[in-house]
């Protein structure tokens, strides 16, 4: 006599990943498939859906396109964490369902810096301050993150190494703006909140002390 067996078969990794670094949040995600609201699963010994590599993993799943939901409803966020576009769609089968599908996501600009990081905590200042593309890079070098302003204008900047102090000790940095459309948003200046953590600039080159996140104003023409 044989006992019956039942075969579960991978039918989709996901893993979210931060914009700046490629990591993936240590938070946990409402990470669900759209429609049939069907919900990875369990990691071993239970306790959440996110597995030690960062995935959350779904199986049987039906096959054709369906949309991969990571926040719960009616919210722009979760946990910190915020994405700029539309939440991304998937079709199955894919070629390699062990291959994680990545959904990119940004810090919200309340959200809590790592220790020893080096970034901007901002806030742009001036008309229609929100929804903006925010830049930011260590002058010299070539713009490759962003992130946006929220409703108040407010964003975090975290960018993944490269911001080495210069001669003085002072990480030389630059910041450009757009709006939505690409159009550019001139930076007249900027200050630090409190003043003592930095010094105020016209512009938009400043500087800034490595492995911290200061509190900086920027004003908008």
């Amino acid at each position: 006599m044989t006992a019956d067996s039942i075969v579960h078969h991978l039918s989709l990794a996901v893993r979210l990943v931060d914009h700046f670094s490629g990591a993936a949040p240590e938070v946990e995600f409402p990470v669900r498939i759209g429609g049939s609201l069907a919900r990875p699963v369990l990691r071993p010994g239970g306790g959440g859906a996110r597995q030690s590599d960062g995935t959350y993993r779904f199986r049987n799943l039906a096959i054709g396109t369906s949309r991969v939901l990571w926040r719960l409803p009616f919210t722009r966020g979760h946990g910190g964490w915020t994405r700029w576009e539309d939440d991304p769609e998937v079709t199955l089968p894919r070629p390699d369902p062990a291959t994680p599908m990545d959904i990119v996501v940004w810090p919200e600009a309340t959200a809590p810096a790592p220790a020893s990081a080096t970034g901007v905590r901002g806030k742009l200042v001036g008309a229609n301050a929100q929804n903006l593309t925010v830049r930011i890079a260590r002058q010299g070098r070539p713009f490759d993150c962003f992130n946006r302003s929220n409703d108040a204008g407010e964003f975090l900047f975290l960018p993944p190494g490269g911001l080495t102090p210069g001669n003085t000790g002072l990480v030389p940095l630059t910041i450009a703006v757009s709006d939505a459309g690409g159009t550019p948003r001139a930076v007249t200046g900027g200050r630090f909140v409190p003043a003592s953590a930095g010094v105020a600039f016209a512009g938009s080159n400043f500087v800034i002390a490595p492995r911290s996140v200061p509190r900086v104003l920027f004003t908008l023409a």
